[in-house]
């Protein structure tokens, strides 16, 4: 056993599907999330350091498909700086906004 390598942190990954709509204001997508305690830790240190009622924390999606279909991936981190000059690439989320299916 190689004791030398660094522990890698999981991130703090969840799906979201479409759910079926029961009232008006039901969302149209529910799931889960398996919030990392690291990841919750820096969102605690963000709170402490601000002293503000809320922050501001970074979520992405990748779309993926399994036996079950569609869903989004998603991941919740503390905020981070972005990088500057990158051209966002182009895909199409049609299929969570206008209700068609991805180019993809």
């Amino acid at each position: 056993m190689d004791f030398e390598q660094p522990i890698t942190k999981k991130r703090s990954l969840g799906k979201l599907r479409e759910a079926p709509k029961t009232k008006a204001k039901s969302p149209e997508m529910t799931g889960t999330l398996r919030l990392q305690r690291h990841t919750a830790a820096a969102i605690l240190r963000a709170f402490e350091d601000s002293d503000c009622a809320e922050i501001i924390c970074n979520i992405a999606a990748w779309v993926n498909r399994d036996d079950d279909g569609r869903y989004l991936t998603i991941e919740i981190s503390p905020k981070y700086a972005s990088r500057e000059s990158q051209s966002p690439k182009s895909n199409s989320l049609d299929f969570i906004f206008n209700g068609e299916e991805s180019r993809n």
